[in-house]
């Protein structure tokens, strides 16, 4: 199928790169910048076009922009009579559904979304991650079986989502990504209370973080939980609390994340009804105790 590229950001760039590769024929590309475009159509030997230009030689229209481009986008093309009844169009952000592509299904494209449950900082490393990446496919079941076909050929994995969903997934990816790097910045901070040299803070915490992914890939959540709340071990729990009282702001973090544990280690069945009522006590009184 004959595809074209609005948006030439990492997330663009890859694709593209990864479908011509699968043997898709990409048969332009539209940027908010020349040089953008350029760059990229250079490297997969396809001209740079106008949006309503690309839109009328495409089979399939990816809108790669940033989010907050991608409505504006389809109204400025759709204006421009640049859709047509059964052309594909969607668009590969998390945060949104394919409702942002209404003005194309006004003029009877097919509309989906399809996002990438990976974080990429770079054009070369998304082409790196995006094959065994799993995608979300969401929107008009007509396009679905493009949509699938499509990630197959990417060498990714998919599911299909509900539109009304889509911002709990989202919220998932946030929390499974960004909060991520809020939680080791959590870690980094009491690290810093302790005393730790700062040069030591990350390189030294990394291989623990990293482990624990493994166990978590090889065993799964509960069964890769350890740690004091896994063993139901009070006393160790009183003496992080008790150290942590002057750091309120991270003594919360630590109360929260806490009682989501004592959930994970019930499941585990390392802890029993009773251990995990006198953790949950303890958490929340002293929590309480800060207000």
């Amino acid at each position: 199928m004959e595809i074209g590229f609005v948006g030439a950001g990492k997330v663009g760039s890859a694709m593209a790169i990864l479908l011509q590769r699968a043997g898709y024929r990409i048969v332009g590309v539209a940027s908010r910048t020349a040089e953008s475009a350029n760059k990229l159509a250079a490297r997969l030997n396809c001209p740079v076009l106008s949006k309503e230009e690309l839109a009328k030689g495409s089979e399939v229209l990816l809108i790669t922009t940033s989010d907050d481009a991608i409505a504006s986008v389809a109204q400025e093309i759709a204006e421009k009579d640049g859709f047509c009844s059964g052309q594909i169009v969607l668009h590969m952000s998390g945060a949104h559904t394919a409702q942002l592509l209404e003005p194309a299904a006004d003029k009877g494209a097919i509309t989906i979304s399809v996002h990438p449950i990976q974080s990429f900082a770079s054009v070369e490393q998304a082409i790196t991650l995006i094959p065994g990446t799993y995608f979300s496919i969401e929107g008009d079941t007509r396009g679905y079986s493009f949509a699938q076909e499509m990630v197959e050929k990417l060498g990714g994995k998919h599911f299909i989502l509900d539109s009304n969903s889509k911002v709990l997934y989202h919220a998932a990816a946030s929390v499974a990504s960004n909060y991520l790097v809020g939680l080791l910045k959590t870690a980094l901070d009491l690290l810093a209370a302790a005393g730790v040299p700062e040069e030591v803070r990350l390189p030294a915490f990394l291989p623990l973080v990293e482990g624990t992914l493994k166990n978590t890939k090889k065993l799964g959540i509960p069964q890769a939980l350890t740690g004091p709340i896994s063993r139901g071990d009070l006393g160790t729990l009183e003496k992080h609390l008790d150290a942590m009282k002057e750091l309120p702001e991270l003594l919360s973090v630590y109360r929260a994340l806490g009682l989501v544990t004592v959930d994970a280690a019930l499941q585990k069945g390392t802890i029993n009804e009773k251990q995990a009522a006198a953790i949950r006590s303890l958490l929340k009184n002293n929590w309480q105790g800060l207000h």
